[in-house]
């Protein structure tokens, strides 16, 4: 059961990602939200439009009446183009397109259209956008065919047959945009989507050991591009730390935490976090002997206020450089208030 809950909740990840998802950078919150409904507009291009059926044009006060969801927020990417006037391919034209879509379900679809072509005409010259507004008309064909897809692999369960979906979203991809377009608007998602499934596999392989699927994750997540890697790695770190939560309330043992962190993390990120942990005890031990011996002090009753805060100074500059030291005394400041 465990299985296929994560499948499920792997399966609206990859389908978030796969239908257009938001940048990875980060952008205001009004503007995800925005990007988030254009990627559920994708039923309501295929219901509302034909490649062969050309819209009409919406009145130019419809155009100028902007939808409430665009109250408070700014364009999400930007169109550039070059300096003999040829667009710039980069994956901010996909985003202003998801940015300007996003108002399907408030307004006619036509209307959300001509939006954005008239956005498009008044940013760039008119050789790049021409392209622009050719490279939009493949998008919006590819949300079309896409909900096909969908439809076609809705019932399938399992990795295979999540890979089998993958490489259909790839392929359609492919046949729709050149492989610039292709790899500029979709490539980190689809690095995204692979790491993701080949995660899951190996997570639920019962050929590997803990170890084997640490050594077999590192692998995984050393092809990764350098774009995604912290990215994902503070993702999985996220889950880590909930799962390291959860088995430390049930009591885990060090051998369990070592496992647990080697099948989410890899091998090479639980070495780490075991060296830190070994850090943070050597850490905690001396500042407990510290503790100890700074309490003899304060409680001598040989010595007077003065003799004992010296004693106490000598004793913090043997035990702690310099920079110990100021964290020392950030974390007394934090027992003080902890007790206050």
């Amino acid at each position: 059961m465990k299985f296929i809950a994560v499948l499920f909740v792997l399966g609206l990840l990859i389908g978030i990602v796969m239908n257009g998802s938001a940048p990875l950078d980060p952008v205001p919150a009004q503007t995800q939200s925005r990007a988030e409904a254009a990627r559920n507009s994708t039923g309501q291009i295929s219901q509302q439009t034909h490649p062969a059926q050309a819209p009409p044009r919406p009145r130019t006060d419809a155009l100028d009446r902007l939808p409430g969801s665009f109250a408070g927020t700014q364009v999400d990417g930007r169109l550039r183009a070059d300096a003999a006037g040829k667009l710039i391919i980069d994956a901010e034209i996909r985003r202003v397109f998801d940015y300007f879509l996003a108002s399907i379900g408030e307004e006619p679809l036509e209307t959300s259209i001509a939006r954005l072509r008239r956005y498009i005409e008044a940013e760039l010259p008119a050789p790049a956008a021409g392209h622009a507004i050719r490279l939009l008309s493949q998008y919006l064909n590819y949300k079309r065919q896409l909900l096909l897809l969908e439809q076609q692999h809705m019932q399938q369960a399992g990795i295979d047959a999540m890979r089998i979906r993958l490489r259909a979203v790839q392929q359609l991809r492919a046949g729709i945009f050149d492989d610039l377009v292709h790899q500029t608007f979709f490539g980190l998602d689809e690095a995204a989507d692979h790491f993701m499934l080949e995660r899951l596999a190996i997570h639920h392989d019962p050929s590997l050991d803990a170890s084997g699927k640490g050594a077999a994750l590192d692998n995984l997540r050393n092809s990764l591009p350098a774009e995604l890697q912290d990215l994902l790695a503070a993702q999985m770190q996220v889950q880590l730390r909930e799962q390291t939560r959860a088995l430390a309330a049930s009591g885990g043992s060090s051998t369990e935490l070592r496992q647990l962190r080697q099948q989410l993390v890899g091998n090479a990120a639980a070495a780490r976090l075991e060296r830190l942990d070994a850090k943070r005890r050597a850490w905690q031990d001396r500042v407990t002997a510290y503790r100890l011996e700074k309490r003899r002090i304060e409680r001598s009753q040989g010595l007077g206020q003065a003799d004992k805060r010296a004693a106490i100074t000598r004793l913090t500059a043997e035990r702690f450089d310099e920079t110990e030291r100021q964290r020392l005394q950030a974390a007394e400041q934090l027992v003080a208030a902890e007790r206050s």
